[in-house]
């Protein structure tokens, strides 16, 4: 039986341009390269470095002082009575769970913001991948990784981080409209009514 023959181009690895989409019945996205390059993606990255980094601050402040209060427990133990240093050492036992707790609670909670962040960024590909498919007459949409030779004519990555970056670039216009317009003053409406 014959095999199909594969016909590449010149620029396999190169995506093609913005705005230079081509009509094909298959195209493919390199998703890692477009939350990379895309506003959208960068704003993500950007907004969880910045809350890992602050809480990686806190927390070596908080165990630096819970540290210093071991110490201090530690010296306390000769000058006390066996219960007395119980009592003392039970509630800096509570009072390290509790912070663990809390301290957790907030890593959860990035890590909650970071997979909220990345759904969206999925719904804002889908949606522009979608509208490029229709355009191009694209039966089927691959990610690169899963195409094991392809022509660079129908990475469409380019044109998906443009895409992606005009519906930023409207939304933060539009948000600015809004603002504007909330700061107009109200008129006051004259009385005509006659004393």
């Amino acid at each position: 039986m014959d095999l199909p023959r594969v016909t590449l181009d010149t620029n396999a690895a190169t995506p093609a341009p913005s705005g230079q989409v081509l009509h094909a019945p298959i195209i493919a996205f390199d998703r890692e390269k477009i939350f990379l390059e895309s506003k959208l993606g960068q704003a993500l990255d950007a907004k969880i470095e910045t809350l890992r980094a602050e809480l990686v601050a806190e927390n070596d402040e908080i165990y630096a002082d819970l540290e210093a209060e071991e110490q201090n427990l530690s010296a306390l133990k000769d000058s006390l009575s066996s219960a007395a240093f119980k009592f003392k050492a039970d509630a800096f036992d509570a009072k390290v769970t509790a912070i663990r707790s809390e301290q957790k609670a907030k890593s959860d909670a990035v890590q909650q913001a970071y997979d909220q962040g990345a759904r969206d960024f999925e719904q804002n590909l889908n949606v522009v991948l979608t509208q490029i498919a229709r355009e191009v007459g694209a039966v089927a949409v691959f990610e690169r990784k899963q195409i094991y030779l392809m022509s660079g004519s129908i990475d469409i990555s380019v044109e998906a981080v443009r895409r992606l970056d005009a519906q930023i670039n409207t939304k933060s216009d539009t948000d600015a409209d809004i603002e504007g317009k909330d700061d107009i003053g109200a008129t006051v409406p004259t009385d005509t009514t006659d004393p």
